[in-house]
């Protein structure tokens, strides 16, 4: 049967469900999966993110209303979880082969990073391998390997790029790789590198805190860690159970580092979101006395940013937070004026869903190159996506015809190529076109394949 809309009470009983240290008993729990029904109930413990724990305690009760639906709704993504727990030492090796060979560190952070604080790592489910690299450079190294080694491909749904902050003379980044279709013993990596970007325009502050060590794959502090899983679940802007899992285990090491943790949050602007995920803890986790004791010991600090969603993402919540957040921080460095252009500038982006697409004859004219700073995220988009927006057109644009390359002070092995429609990026040996809104002029697109190969 089930409700129309499910109470706090059944909600925060589901987020016990999933929690490490449940707070209720499972009875309460069976007794929210009959109130809400097979599959919102399941549908909303996926948004939790703890699959596999919720699924091995369900298991004992699955003759109880409710429950069976319930987990067949879950069991899919289940399935695919246990694949990826599986083959996630073999997966770790080939990186630990590629760092060792390349005479590189990279660093496991966010669910890799995570795991690695949980007495019982196998109920901490992920969905990609993040590996965090100090420079571009080293990123490209990584990239490298896995797509010429492994097939490893680019994914129209989630675009590499780029920001750039001039206090440090940095390029910072992500490029996001998903293994070749049919590759059950490849996991997909999502490569960070520079420092982690946090919102419109901040960052985490990584690369000064990474520790010298030997060529390989470490796992991240844990202070540093953790404030990559509030920014992670910032940007999302919904606390799920990984998310309150990850800062109890946390906060359970003996040798956890509040005041170093706590100056990560500082520097990101990220104490107020983490009052929220505190928040969902408390909904469902029985705390003990030395953790209750840690837990006061956090940066508390009032925030103007919206509480989240309780139930799943909520797009115009996201909106409205990374807004405020991005007025916070244009204000603490330097005033209002530029406070109230950063956070236009946010809300502009983050108003509408934006997708890949073709620009329409209104959108064209001369493009002016693009802006590198922390508030510019410039998506590079592969030149096979690219194309594929024109596939089945009768009507090809001329090829746009650029100009010569021109290599970035910051990092010379990043040039941009400009034409009258916009920018081409070739980084080391790939061939990108630029883009900020998400839209791709039509001669860009056709003159794309003949850079790549060096003609253009």
């Amino acid at each position: 049967m089930g409700t129309e809309s499910p109470t706090p009470d059944d909600l925060a009983a589901l987020r016990s469900l999933s929690s490490l240290q449940p707070l209720y008993g499972i009875e309460r729990s069976l007794t929210a999966i009959a109130s809400m029904g097979a599959l919102e109930a399941a549908r909303f413990l996926e948004t939790l993110r703890m699959r596999t724990l919720v699924m091995s305690r369900l298991a004992p009760y699955e003759d109880r209303p409710g429950v069976r639906g319930c987990m067949a709704a879950m069991r899919p993504k289940t399935d695919s979880l246990k694949r990826m727990h599986k083959v996630l030492d073999a997966n770790l090796e080939m990186l630990e082969r590629i760092a060792r060979d390349a005479g590189l560190e990279f660093f496991a952070i966010k669910g890799l990073g995570a795991r690695a604080t949980y007495r019982d790592p196998g109920v901490r489910d992920f969905s990609d391998l993040d590996v965090f690299v100090r420079t571009r450079s080293d990123a490209s190294v990584l990239v490298r390997a896995l797509r010429t080694e492994h097939g490893y491909q680019y994914l129209k749904a989630e675009l590499p790029w780029i920001k750039y902050d001039p206090s440090e003379n940095l390029v910072y980044g992500q490029f996001p790789l998903v293994a070749p279709d049919g590759a059950e013993d490849l996991l997909n990596v999502d490569i960070h590198f520079g420092d982690y970007s946090v919102r419109h325009s901040s960052r985490i502050g990584l690369t000064p805190r990474l520790p010298a060590g030997e060529p390989g794959i470490h796992v991240l502090a844990p202070e540093e860690n953790l404030a990559c899983v509030v920014n992670n679940a910032a940007g999302d802007y919904f606390v799920t159970a990984k998310d309150t899992n990850d800062l109890l285990m946390a906060l359970s090491l003996p040798e956890f580092d509040v005041p170093r943790f706590a100056a990560r949050l500082r520097q990101a602007g990220l104490e107020g979101f983490l009052g929220f995920i505190v928040a969902g803890l408390r909904a469902g986790t029985a705390l003990t006395a030395a953790q209750e004791e840690r837990l006061r010991a956090l940066p508390a600090v009032r925030t103007l940013e919206p509480v989240p969603n309780p139930r799943e993402p909520h797009w115009e919540r996201r909106c409205l937070g990374t807004t405020v957040h991005a007025f916070g921080e244009g204000r603490r460095r330097g005033g209002l004026v530029g406070a109230v252009r950063l956070a236009a500038d946010a809300y502009g982006y983050y108003r509408n869903r934006l997708s890949l697409s073709v620009a329409g004859p209104a959108d064209g004219g001369s493009a002016e190159p693009f802006a590198l700073n922390p508030w510019t995220c410039v998506r590079l988009v592969p030149v096979d996506i690219a194309e594929d927006l024109l596939a089945g057109r009768p009507d090809r644009p001329n090829p746009a015809t650029p100009g010569p390359a021109k290599a970035l002070r910051a990092d010379r092995g990043i040039q941009r190529l400009d034409t009258p429609y916009g920018q081409y990026v070739r980084i080391e040996d790939e061939t990108f076109l630029a883009t900020v809104d998400y839209r791709l002029p039509g001669e860009l697109i056709a003159g794309a394949r003949a850079v790549a190969a060096g003609r253009g």
